[in-house]
């Protein structure tokens, strides 16, 4: 072979080399996901001011949720698991995703008893994600803005898809919440979702967050005395 058809030969290598360097790099970058804790402080805003006066309203979410009053929540998240913290007020619960039986598990601290969930049902029929031009600044993160329609009214999530990856894959299935198809669209974990409903208005936003290794178990789901299971169909 020739000095020439050796030196391209060479070069065409390099590239195919370089090439699927990169492949492999974008394909490492996609897959990874977030994993770390989330925290995230959720108030029930006040849904009719002209029904009922704002000091009425405080007061009340102050008897239900402390002097905070509002409630707190600290998200565990590993590959296809979370795990959640929850304080309202005096009382303490968690509330699981066990990926190995598709159930989201909720209980109070120190309790026997849970309640079941299946992720893979909903009586909520998904409708459409709808982009808006909506921006709000979350932990200093620029976030985007979608809504998500469904039977049962509208969800507002905002969200920036350079931070807190994951895999569609780990959400593959999971209709409770239309996390199938959030998950799909943005390909993260949100950092502020409101929902507006007859006489409710809920917003959860993050205050906190830490990327960290978590021990496998954190998300180990208690053995219940009872467990109380509410399929959705």
């Amino acid at each position: 072979m020739k000095s020439d058809q050796i030196f391209i030969a060479k070069n065409k290598l390099i590239k195919v080399v370089l090439f699927a360097f990169v492949l492999l790099l974008n394909f490492s970058v996609y897959s990874q996901s977030f994993e770390g804790w989330i925290s995230y402080k959720v108030e029930t805003l006040n849904p009719n001011s002209e029904l009922i006066p704002d000091s009425t309203w405080q007061k009340m979410m102050k008897e239900k949720f402390g002097d905070k009053g509002y409630i707190a929540q600290k998200y565990y998240y590993k590959e296809n698991n979370y795990i959640a913290e929850i304080e309202a007020g005096n009382e303490k619960g968690f509330q699981a995703f066990s990926s190995a039986d598709g159930l989201i598990y909720s209980w109070q601290e120190n309790s026997n008893k849970a309640v079941a969930v299946d992720s893979k049902n909903t009586l909520d029929e998904f409708i459409e994600i709808v982009e808006t031009d909506q921006t709000d600044n979350i932990l200093g993160i620029e976030c985007k803005c979608i809504v998500v329609k469904s039977s049962l009214g509208e969800t507002t999530l905002w969200y920036n898809s350079d931070y807190f990856k994951i895999d569609p894959n780990f959400y593959k299935g999971f209709k409770n919440g239309h996390w199938e198809q959030i998950i799909n669209k943005i390909e993260c974990i949100p950092l502020k979702i409101e929902n507006k409903g007859f006489m409710s208005n809920t917003v959860q936003e993050a205050t906190a967050f830490e990327e960290i290794a978590v021990d496998e178990s954190r998300f180990t789901i208690p053995k219940f005395k009872e467990v109380y299971k509410n399929p959705l169909k």
